[in-house]
């Protein structure tokens, strides 16, 4: 009988442990939802931010004139991602992935980080690194300027952008490895993917990430990335008209080749 009051105890314990957790970011957790759920129905624009020797191609979702949502790509190899959920057009909510592992390495392991803010500073921050690192309040203060800067920076010049139309529904995901730019009456992306399959994809209406790439190509080619395209009916002269295509939207890069 004991044991079975202790095991009772021990499980009621855990439970209110767990709800303790759940509450300080249950306000962060509803607004995330709220601009996943709301975000076909903003604003898309894009932009470039450039803070020497760094490059963002940033991807931003507005609500009449404010940033709810940005995407940010580090142009440093493409190896890191960072979704920021805002109010206020400050962050609440920050998403971080990353590689780790020496340069040049294969399958290297991905970081995710989460991060969550109140009263302008970060408040609680999850990492799936192994071995698990010991966040002091020095890294606490460090890490909170940084994403604090880098997205008054964003908002900034998002608000300066390009519109980008709203997300595509049809949108579809291919991992594979960039072979290069075919240059011709069009520019077509050409990559390879797991299975070995050369593909293509007409380059139209891309976002920033693949206006970067076009600049100089080879310096991409070999690389793992994930890229985000559709299929459309386009006016295509060369091809005597309306032709149905697949053109490619936006790249993700998943590491150093």
């Amino acid at each position: 009988m004991k044991l079975t009051a202790f095991l009772h105890i021990a499980v009621l314990l855990a439970c209110s442990a767990i709800a303790r957790a759940q509450s300080d970011t249950a306000h962060h957790r509803a607004v995330y939802n709220e601009i996943n759920e709301k975000e076909t129905s903003f604003k898309k624009v894009t932009a470039v931010h450039k803070d020497e020797p760094t490059e963002f191609a940033l991807t931003g979702f507005m609500d009449g004139g404010e940033v709810k949502k940005i995407i940010a790509v580090c142009g440093d190899d493409g190896a890191g991602l960072t979704e920021y959920y805002l109010e206020g057009e400050k962050p609440l909510f920050v998403f971080n992935t990353y590689f780790t592992g020496a340069e040049g390495a294969k399958n290297k392991p991905k970081v995710e980080e989460r991060l969550y803010f109140k009263n302008g500073s970060i408040f609680k921050w999850l990492t799936t690194e192994k071995p698990a690192p010991v966040f002091h309040g020095e890294d606490y203060q460090a890490t909170t300027e940084l994403y604090t800067t880098n997205c008054e920076a964003f908002v900034a010049a998002l608000k300066k952008g390009k519109a980008a139309g709203k997300p595509q529904a049809a949108a579809k995901l291919t991992d594979g490895t960039f072979l290069g730019v075919e240059e011709g009456d069009y520019f077509h992306w050409k990559m390879r993917t797991a299975d070995g399959d050369e593909i293509s994809y007409f380059i139209l209406k891309p976002d920033a990430t693949v206006d970067k790439v076009l600049e100089n190509p080879a310096t991409y080619a070999g690389k793992k990335c994930r890229v985000t395209w559709k299929k459309s009916t386009e006016n295509i002269p060369e091809a005597g008209g309306k032709m149905e295509i697949e053109q490619i939207l936006s790249v993700q890069w998943l590491g150093k080749k």
